[in-house]
């Protein structure tokens, strides 16, 4: 890991990036999201994922609630608030599921700290794994071992642990083909002829990530999916278990820091991998 460089307000940045076409490339997985782009800045924010964020061409800006910094990259803990500004070039950002076996080797290599940038040699690295998914034509499969070889560069974790038992691989194939309307944990025991607490306890045994906070997961990603495949905000809200757009939006906007309609059409960037 490197020291930050001090950095300026960001919106220095905002001039020069705006003389080039804006580029961006996102993927949605069941627990994973993945977005590239040259244009993005995000209010200040949190969430439940951890974050791993790189410059590809450049550096980002970052602010954690002292002040702005340039970084080669960062890796951010859960529920730690901060900002971002990648308007000076392109660059990556993941979500990974802090419960998950690869979240669980992110947590070691933070240390307890709330975030650690990134040496530029590993940025670099990270970097060369991920640039090639900005292209359009690239297919999720692609795109998921890629993020992951990205992933295994901090942590050295490189295949999934397999998950043997037949009834929770029911469930996970239940909820990939059946995403809505937003299930809950009494009916997918039902589903595995568990009781709820068995189901539970199977589940983070398994899939390595708590069954409520999965669904959580699955709830927010299943509208993105659903808005990437054409639907409306109005009509992807409902279909995924919320209120309503605005609670959708307000949702999004607290744990990426960027309204989904701020983007652009999603249907034209985003790919639904779920």
């Amino acid at each position: 890991m490197s020291d930050p460089e001090p950095r300026g307000s960001p919106g220095s940045s905002a001039s020069a990036a705006g003389q080039r076409p804006r580029r961006i490339r996102g993927y949605v997985w069941p627990t994973e999201f993945l977005v590239l782009a040259d244009f993005l800045d995000a209010s200040r924010h949190h969430h439940s994922a951890l974050q791993l964020t790189v410059g590809i061409n450049g550096v980002v800006g970052m602010d954690f609630g002292d002040g702005w910094v340039s970084l080669h990259g960062a890796l951010v803990d859960t529920d730690v608030p901060h900002a971002f500004d990648a308007r000076g070039g392109l660059f990556g950002l993941g979500w990974i599921e802090s419960e998950s076996p690869r979240g669980e080797g992110l947590r070691r290599v933070l240390g307890g700290r709330k975030w650690a940038p990134l040496e530029r040699e590993t940025a670099a690295e990270i970097a060369a794994a991920l640039a090639p998914c900005l292209g359009e034509a690239v297919t999720c499969d692609v795109a998921h071992r890629r993020w992951r070889s990205a992933i295994a560069v901090l942590t050295g974790v490189s295949d999934d642990r397999p998950i043997t038992d037949e009834r929770i691989v029911s469930v996970l194939l239940h909820l990939r083909e059946t995403p809505r309307p937003s299930p809950r944990v009494v009916d997918l025991a039902r589903l595995a002829h568990l009781s709820e607490s068995r189901l539970q306890h199977l589940f983070r045994e398994q899939v390595g990530v708590p069954i409520r906070r999965y669904l959580l997961w699955h709830r927010l990603l299943t509208a993105m999916g659903l808005v990437a495949d054409g639907h409306g905000v109005t009509e992807a809200a409902h279909l995924s278990g919320f209120a309503d757009a605005a609670h959708l939006t307000r949702t999004m906007r607290r744990m990426n820091g960027v309204a989904p309609t701020e983007l652009g059409p999603a249907r034209l960037w985003l790919s639904n991998c779920r």
